[in-house]
């Protein structure tokens, strides 16, 4: 298996493990606010429901970020790539891109990976760099060794 290989089922096993979280954390949520109607309730269960709800609500919503984020990645083109855009890894001197989606930085090999997302603010400093080419973002320096 080549090296963008694994590294593109590492960030899909990483993004579905959070989306499991996420869908775990919605369960607790949805159940704490299922109040038992049978049992006396005070003012106070009625507000942990509301805050139970709320939450159930927002990660809702980041469960079906995640799984269109996810989505959209596994329908990149991953193809050979001569230059930064998304379905590319990109190793440097320091930090590993693959681009494409936003993925909690990783070991692989004792070298440091991270996901990307187009719309990440590095993402413009990066876009369309070749091999060679060295790009700045924050004063920090990548010098561009490989895209894939």
């Amino acid at each position: 298996m080549s090296l963008k290989e694994e590294i593109k089922n590492r960030i899909i096993e990483i993004e579905k493990e959070e989306l499991k979280g996420l869908k775990d954390m919605y369960e607790t949520y949805s159940e704490a606010a299922d109040l038992d109607e049978e049992s006396s309730l005070d003012p106070e269960d009625f507000s942990k429901q509301d805050q139970s709800r709320e939450s159930a609500k927002s990660l809702e919503i980041r469960i079906n970020r995640a799984k269109m984020a996810l989505d959209s990645f596994l329908n990149l083109d991953f193809d050979a790539k001569s230059e930064v855009e998304p379905g590319a890894l990109v190793l440097t001197d320091s930090l590993n891109f693959f681009i494409g989606i936003s993925a909690t930085m990783f070991d692989h090999e004792g070298k440091k990976y991270i996901g990307l997302n187009v719309d990440a603010p590095i993402y413009a400093a990066l876009q369309g760099a070749k091999a060679g080419e060295e790009v700045e973002f924050n004063n920090q320096k990548y010098k561009i060794k490989e895209i894939f």
